[in-house]
C-alpha cells in the first residue's frame, strides 16, 4: 500500500520565489544549516552568465531548496496516483528529499565552470563525486548520526542510499527502482533538479518556460518497464502529456542556446577558464590541519572543497601577490569588458555533415583546431563548442518515456500506450541538436584582413576534418 507522508511531520517554513511557500523535513532544515551548505549561497547557479545576463546572479543555495521541496512532491504524487501497486515508506521519501536537497553540495565555484577549469587543468572530475563526499563530511562532522536514528534513517544503509539517488543509480533498492528516476533520471532525463532549475533560470534570465511541471506529476504514475530484462518499477507519465515533455525538452534547448551556451557566455567562461589556469600555481586554499592545496588538487580534500567559494575571484583580485599578477590582469579585462575577439561560429550540418552524424570527440576537434589556427597565425586562440544532445547523442528523448492511456473503467488495469511520440514531435536538428564550432582571437584587436584569413583557415580545416 502506498504511503503519503503527513505535512505536519515537517518542520519549517521557506518563502521560495518560484514555488511559494514550501514545507521542508526537519532533518532536510538541519542540513541547511551548516556552513557547508551555506556555502552554496557564494556559488553562482549559472557560472559566468551574469556577465551577459545582468540578472543571471542566483546561487545553488536556492535550487538545492526548490529541488528538496520538488522530490517530496514528486513521490506524494506518485503514491496518490499509482495507489497500492507502490509501497514508499517514510523514511524513502525523506530519503528522496535529502537526495535532492544535497545533490549539488559538491560544486566548486561558478558551478559547472569550474568543472571546465578543472578539464582544462588536465582533471577529470565530476561535482557529483564531491557531493556525496560533502553530505558524508556534515554527518561526520556535526555528529548528525543521531538526529538521522530520531527520523528512522540508518547511517550505513539509508546514507548510502542518498547517495545513489543523487548519482540517480544503485543496488540498494530493487522493488522502488521509480525512487532512482526522481532527482536525477539517467532514464529519459524528466527529473525534478531540471523542472527546478529551468523554472529559476528562466526566472531570471527573463526567458518564458512554457511547460507545466505540476500537470506532468499530476498525470504521473509507477509501471513495470515491459523493455526491461527483470521486472522494474518506473515512472511513465500519460500519453496526453507526450506535447508537454516535448515542450519541456524545448525549453531546455531554449535555454541552453540563449543562455548556457550563448557566445559570449562561452567567451566569459572561456577567459575565466584562462584566469584559473594562470593562478593555480599560486593560489592555495589552507585547511585547519595547515595543510595546503592548489586549486586544481582542493576537489582531493573535502574540507579543501568546503572553504572554495565564488569569493576567490575577490582574493585573486585584490592579492598583493606578484605572481598573480597575469590572472588580475586577464580578471580586469572581464569586468571591464575586453572580451577576446570573436572570428565566428561554424555550424557542423552545413559544414561537415558526415562528423554531425558521428559520435565524434569534441574535445579532441576543438584541440586540433586551436593547434592548427595557432600554428598557421602564430597567435593564442580559444575554441568552445555548442553541443546539443538533449541528454543523448542524436536521440529524441521521447523515444525513452512510457506513457499509459486512460482506463476506460476506474477499476480497469493501466495499458501502455506505444505509439511513437518521437515521430509525432520530431526534433529539429538545428535546434534541438546543434552542433557550433565557435572561435576567439585573445586578442584584443585583429585587423579585418586577419579574420579574413582566420574565418576562411577555420572553414577549411572543418570541412576537411575527419575523426
Amino acid at each position: 500500500m502506498s504511503t503519503i507522508v503527513s505535512c505536519t511531520d515537517y518542520g519549517k517554513v521557506f518563502n521560495d520565489n518560484i514555488h511559494g511557500h514550501i514545507m521542508l523535513h526537519p532533518l532536510c532544515v538541519k542540513f541547511i544549516d551548516t556552513p557547508e551548505f551555506q556555502r552554496l549561497r557564494n556559488i553562482k547557479q549559472l557560472g559566468t552568465t551574469y556577465l551577459v545576463y545582468p540578472c543571471a546572479s542566483i546561487n545553488r543555495f536556492e535550487h538545492s531548496i526548490g529541488v528538496c521541496y520538488l522530490a517530496g512532491q514528486m513521490i506524494e504524487a506518485l503514491c496518490r496516483n499509482s495507489g497500492e501497486d507502490i509501497n514508499v515508506t517514510k523514511e524513502e521519501k525523506l530519503c528522496v528529499e535529502l537526495a535532492g536537497l544535497c545533490h549539488d553540495l559538491g560544486h566548486g565555484p561558478l558551478s559547472h565552470s569550474w568543472e571546465r577549469y578543472l578539464k582544462a587543468s588536465g582533471v577529470d572530475w565530476k561535482h557529483e563525486e564531491s557531493s556525496t563526499e560533502m553530505l558524508k563530511y556534515i554527518i561526520q562532522k556535526y555528529d548528525f548520526e543521531e538526529e538521522l536514528k530520531k527520523y528512522g534513517l540508518n547511517v550505513e544503509y539509508h546514507v548510502e542510499l542518498i547517495c545513489e539517488f543523487i548519482r540517480g543509480e544503485g543496488k540498494l533498492l530493487v522493488e522502488n527502482h521509480f525512487l532512482y528516476q526522481v532527482v536525477s533520471n539517467k532514464d529519459n532525463g524528466i527529473d525534478v533538479d531540471k523542472w527546478d532549475y529551468f523554472l529559476r533560470d528562466g526566472n531570471c534570465l527573463n526567458l518564458s518556460i512554457s511547460f507545466d511541471y505540476k500537470r506532468l506529476m499530476q498525470f504521473s504514475r509507477v509501471v513495470v518497464d515491459p523493455n526491461s530484462n527483470k521486472p522494474k518499477q518506473v515512472i511513465a507519465f500519460r500519453n496526453k502529456e507526450a506535447r508537454n515533455i516535448y515542450d519541456m525538452f524545448r525549453v531546455r534547448s531554449d535555454l541552453h542556446l540563449r543562455a548556457y551556451q550563448h557566445t559570449a557566455v562561452q567567451n566569459t567562461e572561456l577567459m575565466m577558464v584562462d584566469m584559473l589556469l594562470k593562478a593555480e600555481n599560486y593560489f592555495t586554499v589552507q585547511i585547519s590541519s595547515g595543510t595546503k592545496f592548489g586549486l586544481n588538487e582542493a576537489h582531493t580534500n573535502i574540507e579543501a572543497m568546503s572553504r572554495l567559494t565564488d569569493h576567490i575571484l575577490y582574493d585573486i583580485q585584490y592579492s598583493h601577490d606578484p605572481n598573480l599578477e597575469e590572472a588580475k590582469s586577464l580578471l580586469n579585462r572581464l569586468h571591464t569588458r575586453h572580451l577576446y575577439k570573436f572570428i565566428g561560429s561554424y555550424n557542423l550540418i552545413f559544414i561537415n555533415k558526415e562528423i554531425y552524424n558521428k559520435s565524434i570527440d569534441v574535445e579532441n576537434l576543438k584541440q586540433n583546431l586551436k593547434n592548427e589556427l595557432q600554428k598557421q597565425f602564430g597567435m593564442e586562440f580559444g575554441v568552445t563548442a555548442t553541443w546539443l544532445n538533449c541528454g543523448y547523442p542524436l536521440i529524441n528523448p521521447l523515444e525513452k518515456v512510457l506513457f499509459f492511456k486512460k482506463p476506460l473503467c476506474h477499476n480497469d488495469s493501466i495499458i501502455l500506450d506505444d505509439t511513437p511520440y518521437q515521430n509525432v514531435y520530431p526534433m529539429n536538428e538545428l535546434e534541438f541538436f546543434k552542433r557550433d564550432i565557435n572561435v576567439f582571437s585573445k586578442l584584443l584587436t585583429l585587423k579585418d584582413s586577419q579574420l579574413r584569413e582566420i574565418d576562411l583557415a577555420c572553414n577549411s580545416f572543418l570541412k576537411n576534418f575527419r575523426p
